[in-house]
């Protein structure tokens, strides 16, 4: 009768565990959908959703589908603003959750997947809260590696069909995922640890490739129904000349290094980390001796497993300071370190199940496509291990599973069957305390990590509470300097617009592109302007075509702070530093010739914008713009 009462109890707890984390998975990002206001890259993934198809020329083609998604989403669900890009984040986020979980709950257990589920979410929202292609990047990749799981261990062939529509449907997304096609490795490993005949790969790479080229067909047929497949073409073009050129941020010995060495430095940090467990459990091991062993005996063990635990706290420290924090605001080291601590830990557990007598081979394969996600996600990007931070969603779990089975207690017998033969005895209580410190440890580095991002705004959370006066910014909060700011500039420029009867366009030279999408004004040359891939002699051809097709010059908004940095009082003196000696390739001093030869006078000035315009709609005599460029 006791056993069952402590059954039906152990039932009862795992279900109140499971219904809090569910809850968090569905919370925390819904919740944290309304703070943070970004004007980078949330501005230039609005900018490619609202004009894919009114000004396609520039528009960039590598992630034409989800621009497509964003457009149509905007059609339906405008009138929420970017707030209902968010909440389409918040619900693909949600569908990555379901299908993790019902893919791998039974083989990984439902507590444990749910955990990592979890960890995966909070990582994920310390990047852009809006819709963007990195993000549905890993949905669709995550929607590749469960089809093909499922191909593969039920052996459908269905289900390796729609893993290629899923293929074509990423590379379309996000062009750098051609990458994904080396997931058809994964039919070749089941092949050889499951001993299949050959007629098992080609129905499912046969299948794969029918998938493949049936949806390729599709989206042909879209571009070429919209008109737009010269310019996907020419985008294509562009992305291989990026891929070519030598020494560009795009080029593919930097893409290559950066890949490689990137992940090694993730890994060595992972085993250092793991390393540091080992000899934990070892000093924990002497300084627990049993109070049978001789006084002197004991006191030595003590004192040797007191300067062992020390070791060990020091490759806790290091481990985490391996890797280089990336070149970009407001990121730690956070994303590579957790990336090599789990591809350490799946490393292990795919070895494990592979050769056990009681291992799962389709837990290895769990494994494998937990390697291959996070290594597809940054496949093709020049950020390093950024945007791991993306792809917890297959690692977490399996990692997590994989420590829970450390807690058994058949895993200490295990361990000290292997270590008798060194004259060691590892007590569970070791293994415990040690796996505790560990999770202490990460947990502190995790959380600072998701403190330490917040959409490019402030990390003080507590700041966010001020609003953007402007109907696409409603339900969402920013700090009240980035609000003053941003309102200053909007009212200006809303007063410049109704001047001319002319139809306005827009220039923003700097980061800020949601000033674009704010003012509804067209973007006169490609948005991007300070862009390093944005060359100085391809803006001024394009400056030269768009003086040949309007007689009205543009209102230009000039950034003085690179806002990727956010609005925080407390930088802004390194902000405006940093600003003087970026002269983004020549084009700042070219931009400055632009303006005094077309007269332009300031019209309104804050600590971050300065706002000017052409004679016809200036009011404003104020010429000495170089000095508010840092130029002399």
């Amino acid at each position: 009768m006791k056993n069952l009462i402590k059954k039906i109890d152990y039932v009862k707890g795992e279900k109140v565990i499971k219904i809090l984390l569910m809850s968090g998975i569905v919370l925390y990002p819904l919740l944290t959908s309304f703070f943070g206001i970004d004007l980078g890259d949330t501005g230039i993934h609005m900018f490619n959703y609202e004009n894919i198809f009114s000004n396609p020329e520039k528009v960039g083609f590598t992630s034409y589908f989800t621009s497509v998604i964003g457009n149509l989403w905007l059609m339906l669900f405008g009138n929420l603003g970017i707030w209902g890009l968010n909440l389409l984040e918040v619900i693909m986020e949600i569908a990555m959750a379901t299908v993790v979980y019902k893919a791998f709950g039974k083989n990984l257990g439902e507590v444990q997947t749910l955990f990592g589920i979890f960890i995966a979410v909070l990582a994920s929202d310390t990047y852009l809260n809006v819709f963007n292609y990195h993000q549905f990047n890993v949905f669709l990749l995550i929607l590749i590696l469960i089809c093909q799981y499922k191909a593969i261990t039920e052996d459908k062939r269905l289900f390796s069909l729609f893993a290629g529509v899923f293929f074509t449907v990423v590379v379309c997304s996000r062009m750098g995922s051609v990458t994904a096609i080396v997931t058809c490795f994964l039919y070749l490993f089941w092949y050889m640890c499951e001993n299949k005949d050959i007629k098992f790969l080609l129905r499912h790479m046969g299948s794969f490739l029918a998938g493949t080229l049936g949806m390729g067909s599709v989206m042909a047929g879209v571009l070429f129904l919209s008109g737009q497949t010269a310019y996907f073409i020419a985008n294509i073009s562009r992305l291989f000349g990026l891929a070519s050129s030598s020494g560009g941020g795009y080029s593919m010995d930097n893409l290559w290094s950066t890949f490689i060495f990137g992940n090694l430095d993730a890994i060595a940090s992972g085993f250092i980390f793991l390393s540091a467990g080992i000899v934990l459990v070892l000093g924990f091991g002497m300084i627990f001796t049993s109070k049978e062993t001789e006084i002197k005996r004991r006191v030595f063990n003590i004192l040797f497993g007191l300067v062992t635990v020390g070791v060990a706290g020091y490759q806790l420290i290091y481990a985490y300071d391996v890797n280089e924090a990336p070149n970009w605001p407001q990121m730690t080291t956070g994303p590579s370190f957790f990336i090599g601590l789990f591809y350490v830990i799946t490393f292990f557990s795919i070895f494990y199940h592979l050769h056990a007598k009681d291992g799962k081979t389709e837990i290895a394969l769990i494994g494998v496509e937990s390697i291959i996600l996070p290594l597809l996600t940054i496949a093709g990007s020049n950020t390093g291990t950024k945007h791991v931070i993306l792809a917890f969603w297959f690692i977490a779990p399996i990692s997590v599973s994989s420590v829970f089975a450390l807690l058994k207690k058949s895993s200490v017998q295990l361990i000290n069957e292997m270590a008798s033969k060194l004259g060691i005895v590892i007590k569970y209580s070791a293994l415990v305390l040690t796996l505790f410190v560990l999770c202490v440890s990460g947990g502190y580095k995790f959380f600072d990590m998701i403190y330490a991002t917040m959409n490019f705004d402030s990390t003080d959370r507590s700041s966010l509470r001020y609003s953007i006066e402007n109907d696409k910014l409603k339900f969402m909060k920013t700090t009240k300097r980035e609000a003053d700011a941003v309102n200053g500039v909007l009212q200006t420029v809303s007063n410049l617009q109704k001047k001319d009867t002319e139809e306005e366009k827009l220039m923003v030279f700097g980061g800020s592109i949601l000033l674009y999408s704010l003012t509804d004004m067209e973007a006169y040359v490609q948005p991007w302007v300070s862009n390093p891939n944005y060359s100085e002699e391809k803006l001024l051809q394009d400056i030269k075509k768009a003086e040949q097709e309007s007689d009205t010059l543009p209102i230009i908004i000039y950034c003085r702070t690179n806002n990727y940095y956010g609005f925080e009082e407390w930088n802004y003196n390194v902000l405006i530093d940093s600003e003087k000696s970026n002269m983004y390739g020549g084009k700042k001093e070219l931009f400055a010739e632009y303006l005094e030869e077309k007269n332009y006078s300031i019209e309104y000035m804050n600590d971050y914008y300065v706002v000017m315009a052409a004679q016809g709609i200036a009011e404003s005599d104020e010429k000495n713009i170089k000095d508010y460029m840092f130029l002399e």
